[in-house]
């Protein structure tokens, strides 16, 4: 016999319903009335003596009876545990992302008074018109670099799982960062109406676009260099192109545009006389008439070292992850590297007699090949993978073990922990390695010893875990670097997908060796930076205090001295166990810093240089990308507008039809019986009964 729930809905607005759910059979409510009116008419008119009949008149009985049926009804119905079901309809507009382009190609054209005053005005009242039926999100990107794509992706990430209806681009299509941003608008899901800033006409402009050359070199090595150059209007004209060190002229090249738009690439080769930071300038003598001659001028930095060390990637089989980390660390000319078959390799002894500084372990230890023995000044780093024998592993005390009981592998994300204090990893980088594919790692428990820093933790799915990724430590003399997961070169080709070249990856992996390369037994305060920065990004810097045991502390304060063409005194703060400082954009040139603490009574110094390069990528072109635009508004469904016609945009919105609120219920359960306000008038029922008979009696 099928039994029914009884449900009864009251409206409470025009917002909310609330009801009211019994989970018996439905005849148990008349039982609960019935009950209670037996109550009432017992008490009142039954086992009522015929002296208290009549000291109260017919309608006070019949006023308790009704407050005894009441009272005694709802007791018996709260008996039946009846719930209240309580649903909330809320109202969501449509979001209106309106992204603007502030970048400087926006402000170098002969519009670029109308930019600053009436078209920022024209944003803003077009912002206002949207508010009245659209949730609107002002955007603002560039600056210094322009990344379109990024901006896209940062529209989608924000408003992922709400309800965007559409978004307002307003750029000029010029874009020096990042990629081609139709992809990103592909992935949008949303039309793109786009605001055509700009002007797409070409004048007469030359520029050194490009300087490709090694960012590391070696002392007395003579390195090449590719400049590549950008000539309009400018066919059948001389130039001459100059490269100066130093303020001295040490190459010049004369050259002859031969077409109206033409490309030149040349090829000069320069020797490395000076060890340290070596900053060269590639100057194209300007035209008459030119649109910018700030773009005329490059100057680049190297990094020229004295020293070369060699590297032995020993593997337990052929894998792409070996050829990645042989094109990266070949890549800088510090390092001599040299791979070695596990079926080759003659014992951990071996490394030392071949004059290795540094071993890089891929898959071992496995079942076939130990690394017992291994010894305690050989600086290691390993790449764990499914081949790795993990107790053999452990068994190498490296400050990780991994405890498991089956050979599996889970996909690990890559997370960067702001708190590590070995290396400095500018946070665009760190953004943008978070955005790389899953590494293999082994399934397990992860267990790390106090000396252990992570670089990178693991995001297991959706799931952020402490579980550490890629981490170093420092035990005795020298340091263990882990890299707990296989699929490093997915990392590379993810690096070149997303930015165009292999160049964070490379630095990475050249961080990472470097450090697991360094003498532990070092100075007890240092203070890392990066050797290059550029213009227009803040300059981060990390440091690192040890105690006599070689165990990091931040207690005491430590303080940073800054030289060069700004000269200042910092004072760092703390961040993790170490120390890091962050500087605001420094003006392009060489820069000096010196670290000091204060340990036990001992002044500790750290000293250091880096250099920050002028990059004016916003004024390398001028000529506006409307095509780009056009492809992307027609793509997404939006269109592309001038910007005489914004005032449009409300209207083209609204009339598609498809940019419309949603409506969410939110529904939630509760007893009834749980609700003070239904305690409050019970008892108020009865004492209101109980006062009438004590008067009436």
């Amino acid at each position: 016999m099928s039994q029914k729930k009884c449900n009864f809905a009251v409206a409470i607005q025009h917002k909310a319903v609330m009801s009211i759910i019994i989970d018996t059979s439905w005849y148990y409510v008349p039982l609960c009335l019935a009950l209670g009116a037996a109550y009432a008419a017992a008490l009142y008119y039954i086992a009522t003596s015929r002296e208290q009949r009549q000291a109260m008149s017919r309608g006070t009985r019949l006023c308790l009876a009704a407050l005894r049926f009441v009272s005694v009804s709802a007791i018996a119905l709260l008996l039946l545990a009846p719930t209240v079901k309580h649903t909330a309809h809320e109202r969501e507009k449509p979001v209106v992302a309106v992204a603007y382009d502030r970048s400087q190609s926006t402000m170098l054209t002969a519009d670029s008074s109308y930019y600053r005053t009436t078209f920022a005005s024209d944003i803003e009242s077009l912002t206002h018109r949207l508010e009245a039926d659209y949730e609107v999100a002002l955007i603002p990107f560039g600056d210094q670099t322009t990344d379109i794509a990024d901006a896209l992706s940062q529209v989608r990430e924000r408003y992922a799982g709400r309800n965007l209806g559409a978004l307002v681009l307003a750029t000029d299509g010029i874009y020096n960062q990042g990629s081609n941003p139709t992809a990103a608008a592909r992935e949008l899901g949303a039309p793109i109406y786009c605001i055509a800033m700009g002007d797409t006409t070409v004048r007469c402009d030359a520029a050194v676009a490009d300087v490709r050359m090694a960012r590391t070199v070696l002392l007395g090595s003579r390195f090449p260099v590719e400049v590549t150059l950008r000539a309009d209007h400018l066919q059948g004209q001389h130039r001459t192109l100059k490269v100066e060190h130093r303020g001295h002229t040490i190459a010049t090249r004369t050259l002859t545009f031969a077409d109206d738009r033409a490309t030149s690439v040349e090829a000069f080769e320069l020797e490395a006389k000076e060890a340290g930071l070596q900053s060269f300038t590639f100057t194209l003598s300007p035209a008459t008439g030119e649109a910018s001659e700030a773009n005329n001028r490059r100057t680049v930095t190297v990094e020229v070292i004295d020293n070369r060390q060699k590297v032995a990637i020993v593997y337990a089989a052929p894998h792409p992850d070996v050829a990645a980390l042989v094109q990266a660390i070949g890549a800088n000319p510090a390092y001599e590297v040299q791979t070695i078959a596990a079926s080759d390799f003659t014992g951990p002894a071996s490394l030392h007699r071949g004059g290795y500084s540094v071993a890089i372990f891929h898959n071992l230890p496995n079942d076939r090949t130990d690394l017992k023995g291994l010894p305690d000044d050989m600086p290691a780093l390993f790449i764990l993978g499914s081949q790795t024998n993990l107790p053999r592993f452990n068994a190498l005390h490296t400050g990780l073990s991994i405890v498991t009981k089956i050979s599996k592998t889970t996909e690990a994300l890559p997370v960067w922990n702001d708190a590590f204090t070995l290396f400095a990893l500018s946070p665009e980088d760190a953004r943008r390695v978070e955005q790389w594919p899953p590494l293999s790692a082994p399934f397990g428990d992860y267990r790390t010893t106090p000396a252990v820093q992570t670089l990178f933790t693991a995001r297991l799915g959706q799931v952020a875990s402490r579980q550490p990724l890629v981490t170093f430590a420092t035990l005795g003399a020298a340091r263990r670097g882990i890299v707990a997961g296989e699929g490093l070169w997915r990392w590379r080709m993810a690096d070149y997908r997303l930015n165009g070249s292999h160049s964070i990856f490379d630095a990475l992996i050249g961080k990472m060796l470097t450090l697991t390369a360094m003498q532990t037994r070092r100075e007890q305060f240092s203070v890392e930076a990066q050797t290059i920065y550029r213009t227009g990004e803040p300059v981060t810097l990390r440091a690192v205090l040890y105690n006599d045991s070689y165990e990091p502390i931040n207690t005491p304060d430590a303080t940073l001295v800054l030289s060069g063409s700004q000269q200042a005194e910092y004072s760092m703060g703390r961040s993790g166990t170490g120390y890091s400082l962050t500087l605001p954009p420094l003006p392009a040139g060489h820069y000096g810093y010196e670290g000091r603490t204060i340990l036990d009574g001992r002044r500790l110094v750290s000293r250091g240089s880096f250099a920050v390069e002028e990059l004016a990528l916003e004024e390398l072109s001028l000529t506006a990308n409307h095509t780009l635009l056009r492809t992307m508004a027609k793509e997404r469904g939006g269109a592309l507008i001038e910007p005489a016609d914004i005032a449009s945009l409300p209207a083209l919105i609204a009339d598609r039809g498809d940019v419309k609120p949603v409506i969410y219920s939110h529904t939630r359960h509760s007893a009834l019986v749980g609700m003070p306000w239904l305690l409050v008038a019970i008892v108020l029922l009865l004492g209101t009964e109980w006062i009438i008979r004590k008067l009436k009696l």
